[in-house]
């Protein structure tokens, strides 16, 4: 778990790991340059308990020129854990008292699961459960082949829905696939779970904290899009090849469908920009995936989609080709929504 400046949540979090029942711990707090008030509390609680570890950083890892260095944060704390089974924690969020024991159990029960995940509930800044009605996502059993759980969520299904650092690993397994990937989500789903089974307790409940400070919340109000960190996560970790286990079918759906996905997200968050007269941060966006003709061919559905009446869309969409003139030439689509906004 990093920190940084919200040691009231940081205590919320730390004080249900000390109240596991599965003693076996080890809990690793990562400093990142921390607020003295953090500082303190993180001295009292090594203090408090042997299980705890410190790992400190003189240097804020995170800045909005690249947020996602927070990765180091990640990483720092896995070099010093020395148990078999490891999961990052974000300290907004907290774990109900037996989450550990459960997710134990899991990987003794089946000496073939290599990752593990429970049940995310979502909660309010103030530790409220907020009420989301029938559970729409999350169904599965007990042990899961990883390929089938992936598959099913590339395509829409029902067997997932958390947050993507739920899982708890093998260490040694997350250590082998090279450590925490700046693209953390999709490397865990699609380049980690999939080769082994998974394991899942739905009465073992993560608390998921929603709240303006998410750090995704954040970088999407920016602008930023991590378009390089995918593309450097299917090269790096060779996703595709990764995949030719299951064949050379499967292995072109996965990358396929993830650079469409890619695309039509980062197309969706362009439209929302552009249309709330964000400029500065759809412009940021395209600085990041402008490079890329499957993004420009995703942004006439997603204007569309965004708002659908054309009238009054050939503001933002004039604006558009002003700012990138050469677009009109991508594709015959572009330049007929180019055309139509000019009439």
């Amino acid at each position: 778990m990093d920190t940084f400046n919200r040691p009231a949540l940081l205590r919320h979090a730390v004080e249900a790991l000390f109240r596991q029942t599965y003693p076996h711990l080890e809990i690793i707090l990562v400093n990142n340059a921390a607020t003295a008030e953090t500082v303190e509390y993180l001295r009292q609680v090594e203090a408090k308990d042997n299980r705890v570890k410190l790992v400190h950083f003189t240097e804020n890892q995170y800045s909005w020129d690249d947020p996602l260095k927070l990765v180091n944060c990640y990483n720092a704390g896995l070099a010093v854990a020395t148990g078999n089974y490891v999961f990052y924690q974000s300290d907004d969020d907290w774990i109900a008292d037996d989450y550990v024991e459960k997710m134990v159990r899991l990987f003794v029960d089946n000496p073939d699961c290599t990752t593990a995940a429970g049940l995310p509930v979502s909660a309010d800044i103030q530790g409220n459960i907020i009420e989301t009605g029938p559970r729409k996502k999350d169904f599965r059993q007990r042990y899961t082949a990883g390929m089938e759980l992936a598959l099913n969520y590339l395509r829409g299904g029902n067997m997932y829905g958390a947050p993507g650092t739920i899982f708890t690993i093998k260490r040694d397994v997350l250590v082998k696939a090279g450590g925490y990937h700046r693209n953390v989500e999709d490397s865990q789903m699609f380049g980690i779970v999939p080769f082994g089974i998974s394991g899942f307790d739905e009465t073992a409940l993560f608390y998921w904290r929603r709240h303006e400070g998410q750090l995704n919340k954040l970088m999407n109000a920016q602008g930023y899009w991590s378009s390089d960190e995918f593309f450097d996560l299917l090269r790096e970790w060779e996703i595709e090849q990764r995949w030719q286990v299951f064949g050379n079918e499967v292995a072109r759906e996965v990358v396929t469908t993830l650079q469409k996905n890619h695309y039509r997200s980062a197309a969706d968050w362009f439209a929302f920009h552009l249309t709330s007269g964000n400029l500065k941060a759809s412009r940021r966006l395209t600085q990041k995936i402008g490079g890329h003709r499957g993004f420009w061919r995703q942004v006439p559905w997603a204007l569309r989609r965004r708002i659908i009446p054309m009238g009054y869309l050939k503001g933002p969409i004039r604006t558009l080709f002003r700012y990138w003139p050469g677009l009109a030439n991508l594709s015959p689509r572009l330049a007929a929504v180019r055309n139509r906004a000019n009439r």
